[in-house]
């Protein structure tokens, strides 16, 4: 298997939604540097900003172009993110180790981000190719906002707005179950 493909495909991802969130992410060190504490209640907020970088950067400008090539759009989605994954599990890896510093108890909570992450592709897969990844880009950030919203709510819509936080395994398979389903979809 040969890995030409790498640096052509690094080239012509967008990156710049990862970077920003990763932006906002060293900010917040910053800030609890200054504060002298971690805000552990952006925690989903900071896995849906992730998981929104990395699903932003599946936006491929030059598919129409690349349809008439022998390479499947499962095959170069997939190769994006081969390299989108890494970089955005890097960030928060990263992100999580600094707040060690001020809340030692943190743990190391990859499940909510996983769950986030896979349900934003499942959705930039099904949805009309026109908008499809900016609606998987912004389904983490928003289903994060809501369920933090969730006051007016009673206690089994509030249950579906935080699945992704109380039952994050079921959440992940059963979107990278719809993601696999969707895996030839232009």
């Amino acid at each position: 298997m040969t890995t030409a493909w790498v640096v052509p495909t690094a080239r012509a991802t967008s990156w710049s939604a990862l970077v920003a969130a990763t932006g906002c992410l060293a900010g917040t060190i910053v800030v609890a540097a200054y504060a002298d504490a971690w805000p552990a209640g952006l925690l989903g907020l900071a896995a849906a900003a992730v998981a929104a970088g990395v699903v932003a950067g599946l936006r491929d400008p030059a598919a129409a172009l690349l349809a008439a090539v022998p390479t499947s759009t499962a095959v170069r989605r997939l190769r994006r993110l081969s390299l989108l994954v890494p970089a955005g599990l890097a960030v928060w890896i990263v992100w999580i180790g600094v707040g060690h510093r001020w809340a030692p108890g943190l743990g190391w909570p990859l499940d909510a981000l996983a769950a986030l992450t896979a349900t934003g592709l499942a959705v930039a897969v099904w949805a009309p190719e026109r908008i499809g990844v900016a609606s998987g880009a912004a389904l983490p950030l928003a289903w994060v906002l809501a369920a933090r919203a969730e006051g007016a709510l009673d206690e089994d819509q509030a249950g579906v707005l935080f699945a992704w936080q109380h039952h994050p395994e079921i959440v992940t398979v059963a979107a990278l179950a719809a993601l696999w389903l969707g895996r030839n979809r232009p």
